[in-house]
């Protein structure tokens, strides 16, 4: 009886019309999205996408080439989320008496959701793909994991196995894939796999887009030919690939790196995701707000001391010229550096030859300070850590107090200090800033 009902279940394919409804987003308003503890982006054929699940609730949205954003609800257990093309899968754990699963699918282009159920036991429920309405999930034998196969319309099942045990499965471009735990990644097919390319070993990895992925070392891997890119001072999570260009979010600033320099623009809030498609670029940030740029966006940008403002504290009248460093360097000063970045790290990014405090002594560790001066190419350059315009290496109240001041017109600030002040970093400095500051803790 028991076998009876798993393939009664197994085969089942239900519309979900008038069981589970989607609701669509206010456009360009993804708060409850950005909120998730969870948030996975995907960058395919088919545009930018980021999904997430809440509660029992899936959130999904397309952010470029067009904006397209749903939410919906079920009556089990959300396990985890994937995407693949338009569409949004969500795996549930529905009834532990029968082991019963439902896999969810929402379609980006109408909202539409529908299921598949099937039953099993014993499998790994933090990852899994589904490709032409078959989905790939992580079981283990007595041996070792391996990746086990079901086809939703004939509930075939079938078993995939490697030399080593699978780590995780995942969807790139509408293919499913297994990483293994030495870092190989193999892509799937129904009853076998092929070698594509190699993470490292013991590398987490996330979705850069079409055939790429990156590891938390920054490499981005070809799953075509299994060259690699590398990119700094960036999070694996805020780096999206497209057309040979490398969009990558590091705190307010979102860079645009191809072969020949990298080039930058601000951000008002950190980012939650990046997205790309063709040469637009999208950006969820944490207060759930969406930013699209082209590549317009990203050429060099220059201020004017009165460009949209009466302000007059401006930090700076000349051109912000990106370097390939990832910092910004303008009138002798280096800055888009952010509170935390060590003398190495610095280093490292920009081959300095040494670094010196601000009364002029060799400094070769410790935190990085505004005041402090750097020799890169024989050339000597005041060094700006965003927020801290006290010198003292920190951004805490004591920052937060001398630019109210500043505003206030009763204290001074310039050079490196003034340009410390600039904390998002878009070329003037106002009350935006002192919010973003008054937020960092140290």
């Amino acid at each position: 009886m028991k076998r009876l009902i798993s393939l009664a279940v197994a085969v089942m394919l239900i519309t979900l019309l008038g069981v589970c409804r989607s609701r669509a987003y206010d456009e360009y308003n993804l708060t409850d999205l950005a909120a998730c503890s969870s948030v996975k982006s995907d960058s395919n054929g088919k545009g930018g996408f980021v999904c997430a699940f809440s509660g029992n609730t899936v959130f999904s949205a397309r952010l470029v080439p067009d904006f397209s954003a749903y939410n919906f609800s079920v009556g089990g257990r959300i396990r985890s989320v994937s995407q693949s093309g338009n569409y949004t899968y969500a795996l549930v754990f529905d009834d532990a008496f029968t082991n019963k699963y439902s896999v969810y699918s929402l379609n980006l282009d109408n909202g539409n959701v529908s299921r598949n159920t099937f039953v099993d036991e014993n499998f790994m429920t933090n990852s899994f793909s589904v490709t032409d309405n078959r989905i790939y999930y992580i079981k283990t034998d007595s041996l070792k994991s391996y990746v086990a196969c079901r086809d939703f319309s004939s509930d075939k099942k079938s078993k995939i196995t490697f030399s080593d045990n699978v780590n995780e499965v995942f969807n790139n471009n509408g293919k499913s894939y297994a990483r293994l735990c030495d870092g190989s990644i193999y892509k799937l097919s129904q009853s076998s796999s092929t070698y594509v390319a190699d993470t490292g070993e013991l590398k987490n990895i996330y979705n850069a887009g079409i055939n790429r992925v990156i590891n938390k070392d920054g490499f981005i891997v070809s799953l075509s030919d299994n060259s690699r890119d590398y990119v700094s001072n960036a999070t694996a999570e805020n780096v999206s690939v497209s057309d040979g260009k490398i969009y990558s979010a590091v705190n307010y600033r979102l860079n645009l790196k191809t072969s020949q320099k990298t080039k930058s623009v601000s951000i008002p809030d950190r980012a939650t995701a990046v997205v790309s498609y063709k040469n637009q670029c999208a950006v969820l940030l944490d207060n759930g707000t969406v930013q699209v740029f082209g590549s317009g966006d990203f050429e060099e940008k220059k201020t004017n001391g009165n460009e949209g403002s009466n302000d007059n504290h401006n930090s700076s009248k000349s051109d912000i010229q990106p370097n390939n460093s990832e910092y910004l360097f303008s009138d002798g000063i280096v800055y888009g550096i952010y509170s935390g970045e060590t003398v190495a790290d610095f280093k490292n990014k920009t081959s300095a030859e040494n670094v010196y405090k601000a009364d002029g002594t060799l400094t070769k560790s410790g935190k990085l300070k505004t005041g402090f001066t750097a020799v890169i190419d024989s050339k000597t350059y005041v060094i700006a850590v965003c927020g801290d315009v006290t010198g003292e290496g920190n951004v805490n109240s004591k920052d937060v107090t001398l630019l109210q001041k500043y505003l206030c017109d009763n204290a001074e600030l310039d050079g490196a200090y003034l340009k410390a002040a600039d904390f998002n970093l878009d070329g003037k400095v106002d009350n935006r800033d002192l919010v973003l500051i008054s937020r960092q803790k140290n």
